[in-house]
Formats: structure tokens, sequence, C-alpha cells
């Protein structure tokens, strides 16, 4: 499993080393440097804060052993933001850019950066994630300790909170998250092969009024089958000669023809708006009528007034009924159609008057020979309305996707978690407390990133936010170790960092009550391989010789103050 075995602060040839077991017990008073430590640790892992700590001057960079089950790696990082790793002990350190670095400390974390699960979120939010786009899982500050409305303690600053929520989605909905991955990729492909129908589709249609009309000013009968008008173009071509069409009607009385159609289509248009109108105004009228009836129809004395209020509004259904008989959209469908043949017969009939030189006839030939190949392409228009259909389909499904939650994974979670708490082998005050409780259980909420706890009174449910410091921090802890739980199930292989570190949890719970849990959290973190790192003020019974390191005499032996000692 990943280690983080040791971390060094240099200061030019001087250096000061801590070696990091696999549960460290970092003990010291107050403003000794633990939680400096923390800040050190979160710096040469690649956090984007400058190292200026109180208490980390005078150091030029920091050093950290990296270790798993294959292999070892070791980083450095300066104070000027210069970046280095080499992979053996005696190998001298190579200069890296940010990215490089990053990715060599992932690499320790998971076989390939390129499994499934980096792809599905690099497509989801639009970018490559490294281990540090988790790192909110590996510090538990003493500022938000027990703060049980945003468990995680980087989440109270605003600007991580929306990250945060949306990491969340992602582990908790991930089911839908990869449909909905899925899904773009299928929308991504069908769009582009609608692109390109789209573009065929569209010269096609251009081609199509372009050989129209040419073939009225060349005064040729266009039927729109492709066969018969490349037949007639080739007899054209073949012979330069134009027929007359024979029997052909007056051009002025067709103009007559088109003008009145166009009237026509003008009236019927009126109409059917006037109509819409008039079903529109009735509809209201019905509306109140029913709230009138309402309020009259208990009293008898408005008998005669119930009577007229229905008699009407059997009136306006009746009219509405004979207003809606008439299909204007039919009629006006087949005037526009008669209307097209009409200046069809137009066209031609100015085609046949026009004279066409030798010259433009030629043109006109060239144009309609490539535009026959072009219309000779089998454009799949079939095809494109099945892809103009699925695509719409797909961005509805993403769409229903993104605002579903997977509820399933939830109550899981929570039922590990309560779990967690009540069958634990201690016996402190709270947890006491807390099996006396009928139904007790905890409900983690992961896209609001707050823990509350509830019990059964009788047949309700009762929900409240858990009380006592101590409880709140114990629950705190648990919900951390637990989210590696259920990461270590659901997404094995992942780039997060199986490291928490946890500042002066000793403080909020008392130091007899910590005794008992720290053993506890040990054994957890010990059952879902999790490195710990404690920092306390308070020395405890149960800590191993080789976790314990002491730093009473102060973290940092470069520190400025202690130098003037």
């Amino acid at each position: 499993m990943f280690s983080l075995e040791s971390i060094r602060f240099n200061n030019r040839s001087e250096m000061q080393e801590y070696k990091i077991s696999k549960h460290a017990f970092v003990y010291g008073p107050n403003t000794v440097g633990k939680t400096a430590l923390t800040k050190a640790i979160d710096f040469v892992l690649g956090s984007s804060e400058p190292l200026s700590y109180q208490g980390l001057d005078n150091i030029d960079s920091i050093e950290a052993h990296l270790s798993n089950e294959q292999t070892n790696l070791w980083v450095k990082r300066t104070i000027s933001d210069n970046y280095y790793y080499r992979r053996t002990k005696e190998s001298m350190y190579s200069e890296v850019s940010i990215e490089t670095y990053k990715d060599n400390i992932s690499l320790m974390l998971t076989q390939t950066l390129n499994n499934h699960f980096i792809q599905v979120y690099g497509s989801i939010y639009d970018q490559r994630p490294t281990f540090r786009s988790f790192s909110f899982l590996n510090f538990i500050e003493e500022k938000g300790l027990g703060d049980l409305s945003f468990v995680f303690t980087k989440a109270r600053e605003l600007k991580h909170q929306i990250r945060i929520r949306s990491i969340m989605d992602f582990f908790f909905n991930y089911e839908n998250i990869e449909q909905i991955f899925e899904n773009e990729l299928l929308l991504e492909k069908h769009e582009k092969e609608l692109n390109e129908l789209d573009q065929n589709y569209q010269e096609y249609e251009r081609c199509q009024q372009i050989m129209m009309q040419l073939f009225q000013k060349l005064q040729l009968k266009y039927t729109g089958d492709y066969n018969k008008d490349y037949s007639t173009f080739n007899e054209f071509r073949s012979s330069y000669t134009r027929k007359a069409k024979s029997q052909s009607k007056d051009l002025v009385y067709l103009s007559r023809a088109s003008f009145s159609l166009s009237e026509e289509i003008k009236l019927y248009s009126f109409m059917q708006s006037q109509s819409k109108n008039m079903i529109d105004r009735k509809e209201r009228i019905e509306r109140l009528f029913a709230i009138l009836s309402a309020v009259v129809e208990e009293s008898d004395e408005y008998e005669q007034y119930v009577k007229f209020i229905i008699d009407s509004v059997d009136e306006i259904k009746h009219e509405n009924i004979i207003l809606s008989l008439t299909d204007y959209r039919k009629a006006i469908r087949e005037i526009e159609n008669e209307k097209i043949k009409i200046d069809q017969e137009i066209e031609f009939l100015k085609g046949q008057a026009a004279e066409i030189s030798y010259e433009d006839a030629v043109k006109m030939i060239g144009v309609l020979e490539h535009t026959f190949t072009i219309l000779n392409r089998n454009v799949d228009i079939v095809r494109m309305h099945t892809l103009r259909e699925e695509v719409l389909r797909l961005k509805r499904d993403i769409k229903a996707l993104k605002s579903a939650f997977d509820q399933r994974k939830i109550n899981a979670f929570n039922t590990q978690l309560t779990n967690s708490y009540l069958n634990s082998s201690i016996n402190v005050k709270h947890l006491k407390e807390d099996r006396e409780m009928v139904d007790f259980f905890l409900e983690f909420e992961p896209f609001r990133l707050g823990l509350i706890a509830g019990h059964r009174i009788d047949d309700r449910i009762e929900r409240f936010r858990p009380g006592s410091m101590a409880r709140q921090t114990h629950l705190q802890i648990l919900v951390y170790l637990s989210m590696f739980e259920y990461l270590n199930k659901n997404f094995k292989d992942f780039i997060y960092l199986p490291l928490l570190i946890i500042d002066s949890a000793n403080q909020p719970i008392g130091i007899e009550s910590f005794q008992d849990i720290y053993l506890t959290i040990i054994d957890f973190a010990d059952r879902i391989g999790i490195q710990t790192i404690f920092l306390s003020k308070d020395r405890i019974e149960g800590v191993k010789d080789n976790d314990f390191i002491d730093i009473s005499n102060g973290l940092n032996k470069f520190h400025k103050l202690h130098a003037e000692i």
C-alpha cells in the first residue's frame, strides 16, 4: 500500500528528517509546530499554497519519501517552487514541471493514469484529475474540528465547497455520471455524423434549387425525379434545342391567379388568427363562469343565476366546437401548393419567352453537369432524420441523468457509517447515550457536505444535529474513514492518497475518551489500508514506540526563534 515514509527539511547543507510510521503520533505542546507539520506535508505533496506558515522559516526545500508495494519515489520542492524527483536513494534529483511532479506521485497510487474512472472524471469535469483534486479527504484541520455542517474541514472555505460537492456527486452518483459520459461520447459521434450529413444535404438542396432555376431558363421540363431530369438534360445537351410547350396558359392569366391565391392565403391566415383568439377569449370566460358558479351554487336564492351560468357555458362550448371544425391550416396548405404550381408555370413561360445565347447555354450546361454530379451522390435522408431524433433523445437523457442521484449508494454508506459508530467496542459517554436511543442512525449528506443524526420517537422519526464537541469530532473522523472505505470498495485504483492527518482531535474529545477512540480509529484505518498521522498536545497510552514522534523542542530546528536561543 502507499505510504509516506519520511519528510525532510533542508537548510543549505543541513537537514532535519522525521520518519513517518503507518500510524504516526506527533506529540508536542502548543506553538511548537504541530499544525506547521501538516502544512509542510501538504506543501511537499503539491499544495498551491506557499510555505509561509509560522515556524517554517529558514527552510530552503522539503523532501518526502513515498513508497508502495512495487517501488519508491523521492520528491523535493523548494520554497521558490522548483520541483524534483528521483527513483532511487542514490540517484540525483531531476527537475520537472509541477504537472510531471504530480503525475509521478499519482502513479504511486494507481497502475495507470488512463484508467476508466479518470477518463470519466476528465470528460465530465473537463479536466484531468490528480490526487490533489481529492486532498480535502486527507486533512482534518484544527479549525473546523467537530463542525458537522461541513464535515470536511477544507469545505469551510467557499472556494472549495462547489468543487467538493461536484466530487461527491461523482462518487455517489457514479452510475449516472458514467452513463452521462457514455451518452456524451455517443452524442459527440452522432453530432459529427449528423453535421456531415447536414452539409451534404444542404449542398444537395442548393443544387436542386440551381437545377430548377436553370431548367426554367433553358425551358426544360423539371420533375424532381433525378433520372427523368437527367434524361431531359442529356437530350438538350445533344441538340441545344428547346421545345415549346403546347397549349400553354396565358402569362397574364397565370399572374392574376397567383395574386388571387396570395390574397386567399392572407384571408385564411387572418381567419385562423381570429378563430384562435375567439376560442381563447371564450375559454377565459368559461373559467370565470366556473369560479362564479362555485361561489353562488350553494345558495338557493341564486338558482336562476346558476342556471344562466350553466346555459352560457354550454353555449360557449358549442361555439368553440363550431369554430374549431374549420381546419384553416389544411386550407392554407392546399392553396400554397396550388400557388407553387402556378408560379412554376409562370417562370417556365418567362423562360420560354427569353432569348438565350449559345455562350450562356454552354455555361448553364457546365453548371448543370456539376449539379448532377452532386445530386447523384447518395444523401441518406432517413439516416439524417434518425440521427436528429437520437441526438434529441440523448440530450434529454443527459439532462435527466444530471438531475438524478443514486440514493441507494447514499443509504448503504450511511448504514455502514452508523454500524461503525454503534458497534464500536468502546463505552465513552456520548456513544452510550446514542446506543440508548431507539433506532438511532446517522445520515451523511454528500451534496450538502453535512452530517445529521436521527432516532425514532413513538411512530415518528426525529432528525437533529448531534451535540457535544466530543461526539461531533468522533463522528467527523468516522465520516472521513468511511469515505475511504467507500472509495476502496467502489473506486479501486483511483488516484486519492490513502492518508489521513488529524490535527488536535484530543482537545474537543477529552483525553480519557480520546485514548479509547484513538485505538478504534487505528483499527478502522488498518482494516481499510489508510495511513494516519495524529497530532496531539496530550500523551496517551496505547501509542507504539515506533509511532511516537516528539516535537516538544520544536518541529523546525532552523526556526529563527530557536536559533536565537
